[in-house]
């Protein structure tokens, strides 16, 4: 059994915080940011707003774009690595906000920025194995928990949001989740990580040199085993974490930059929610047609990285 799309929604906090409030307090500058990352705006949630709250209006919005009930949804994840509880699960908390009464299960996924892959990886495997009629997959982050605003190389990087996506099984086996390959390798645990106080740990130089050969590779061998070319897909949407990283995977890959998505201007690093996020905004906008093949490759803490195939 395949999948196919069936509805999506988003949300961003309404606070936005620019290169330029940055430059109020820290010694930093738009110029400087903007060129070594991409970045122009990020979202920050306000204080009492929760990973639950803004994966609860995503879910809502992607009910409402599929014109579906919580009580149609056969099974809900959640991509995050920024819950304030450790326990119950922000999937667990969205379903009972939402008012389920069909007892779904529900769990989170915690893969860093690599997570919303992870999320599609168990989706289709669930699909194929033919367990659930329709899977919800949440991507949510309250990035800003982990800034330290004495750190300049990392405080600037990061933003909130939600992103959920609501597939549907289907006979067809190229349509929605096509396909995904998920990796990791904790030996290299240091190059980027929480800390016990809740700041973020990053040794960006050999961050970036390890993004800009697994994120290719991964995609690489989705196009061997989907036994299709660059010029079959449509629009690839990396991990929006830097836009120099962007840039060299689509060299190392020979992508022209007009099928690449780009948000990380506007997002910044929003880790699990970033690829939902942006297919939200490019559907949302237009950018991205129902029928086109989209590739996905992420890259993140862990170090996690993995590619999905997505026919929306």
């Amino acid at each position: 059994m395949g999948s196919r799309l069936i509805g999506y929604g988003s949300y961003l906090p309404e606070h936005i915080m620019t290169n330029q409030d940055f430059e109020r307090v820290m010694d930093t500058s738009d110029e400087w940011i903007t060129t070594r990352t991409g970045i122009k705006q990020r979202h920050f949630a306000r204080d009492d707003e929760t990973v639950a709250d803004m994966a609860t209006i995503a879910a809502q919005r992607a009910l409402d774009n599929a014109g579906l009930t919580i009580q149609d949804i056969g099974l809900i994840m959640v991509a995050t690595t920024t819950p304030e509880l450790d326990f119950p699960s922000v999937a667990v908390q969205v379903a009972g906000r939402l008012g389920a009464k069909n007892n779904v299960p529900a769990f989170d996924l915690r893969g860093a920025c690599t997570g919303y892959i992870y999320a599609l990886h168990c989706a289709r495997g669930f699909f194929t194995a033919g367990m659930h009629r329709r899977i919800m997959i949440i991507g949510a982050e309250k990035m800003t928990r982990f800034i330290d605003m004495s750190d300049r190389s990392t405080a600037v990087l990061f933003g909130d949001g939600a992103g959920a996506l609501i597939f549907e099984h289907s006979s067809s086996s190229y349509s929605g989740i096509i396909d995904t390959v998920v990796m990791s390798d904790g030996g290299a645990f240091d190059c980027l990580h929480g800390t016990p106080d809740h700041k973020i740990s990053m040794n960006g130089p050999e961050t970036y040199r390890r993004a800009v050969q697994c994120m290719p590779a991964a995609a690489r061998y989705i196009m061997q085993h989907a036994g299709i070319t660059s010029e079959n897909i449509d629009w690839i949407i990396p991990h929006q974490a830097n836009l120099r990283i962007i840039h060299s995977c689509a060299a190392h890959l020979d992508f022209p930059m007009d099928k690449i998505l780009i948000t990380v201007d506007r997002h910044a690093n929003t880790s699990g929610a970033s690829g939902v996020l942006a297919l939200a905004y490019a559907f949302d906008n237009g950018i991205i047609k129902a029928g086109q093949l989209v590739l996905y490759p992420a890259f993140g803490s862990g170090l996690t990285w993995g590619a999905a195939l997505i026919r929306v």
